[in-house]
């Protein structure tokens, strides 16, 4: 490797460790081995995203914590059994590090991992009970309504961050018990596919939510994003993405799709240039004129 390559290297490997240190859902500096994944990995930000979960848990049962972590060293294996991704090899060796550091502080006895699922479930039932979910959400669309909170923003920050927190280590809890078992009590699955309908705000976006419902945000309504997001709509004539490609429910498949899948772009920046691109799209349409709303279309798209 060139003087300069190695330069760009530690530059981007910098960048990397600066973006991951901000306040996620998860409302913390990441530390430790969660944030760390390597990009090579194909679901990088899953496995990101159970080892967030097993951080915020880990005081509340370890054991559990024990669990993600398993699971999360799992998933990197079968994404590259043999490490010849790059950071491959060394985030392994840490997270193995960090797993058997979490069953050196077990309490004594065996471990029966027969009995993981079980535990899963349980705690799911007992987070969600101590974190009084079922009225986490209703509290803060009430305080948001009362207009309260106007004199103090601070109360809304705190239960916003609180309920993200909240719904985010759920989400996790219930991936990867969707991940480990095909078969789960009916009652239980019902509780997760309710909770996770609760996570709409958990898609990291900057101003636009393109990728998610939501009904806090009535930018993405607005006729001009919705010409502008109409504009860069999948081409006929190109190449179908594959089926198991993920497409969010919110939105059709567009010409960042495509560059993603060809080029193996990372999928936040995806994101982040998409948002970019329909923002500054939606900004010179308003400047020749607001669209039909019934049929959006951006005049200078358009217009031969």
């Amino acid at each position: 490797m060139s003087g300069a390559e190695e330069l760009w290297e530690r530059l981007v490997r910098a960048a990397l460790r600066s973006e991951r240190t901000r306040a996620g859902a998860f409302a913390g500096a990441v530390t430790g081995i969660a944030g760390n994944v390597p990009s090579s990995l194909e679901n990088n930000r899953d496995i990101d995203s159970i080892l967030r979960a097993a951080d915020e848990i880990e005081d509340e049962d370890p054991n559990v914590s024990r669990i993600l972590c398993e699971h999360a060293y799992s998933q990197a294996q079968n994404l590259d059994p043999n490490s010849e991704g790059r950071g491959v090899l060394q985030f392994k060796t840490g997270l193995m590090s960090v797993i058997k550091q979490k069953l050196a502080k077990r309490e004594v006895g065996m471990i029966d991992r027969g009995q993981d699922i079980a535990r899963l479930q349980e705690f799911y039932k007992l987070y969600r009970e101590r974190n009084r979910v079922d009225t986490l959400k209703e509290e803060e669309k009430k305080l948001r309504e009362s207009g309260v909170f106007s004199g103090n923003l601070g109360e809304l920050e705190r239960k916003t961050v609180k309920r993200k927190r909240v719904f985010a280590t759920l989400k996790v809890l219930g991936l990867v018990l969707q991940q480990l078992t095909k078969d789960m009590p009916e009652e239980m699955t019902r509780m997760i596919e309710s909770d996770a309908a609760m996570t709409e705000d958990l898609i990291a976006y900057n101003i636009i939510p393109l990728d998610l419902q939501t009904i806090t945000n009535a930018v993405v309504a607005f006729p001009e994003v919705q010409a502008a997001v109409l504009s860069l709509k999948y081409f006929q004539g190109l190449p179908s993405l594959p089926a198991d490609f993920p497409i969010p429910s919110t939105r059709a498949a567009d010409m960042f799709d495509f560059l993603h899948y060809v080029f193996g772009f990372q999928k936040d920046n995806v994101s982040n240039q998409r948002e970019n691109i329909v923002h500054l799209l939606a900004n010179e349409q308003s400047r020749l004129g607001i669209p039909d709303a019934s049929e959006p279309v951006c005049h200078f798209v358009s217009s031969p």
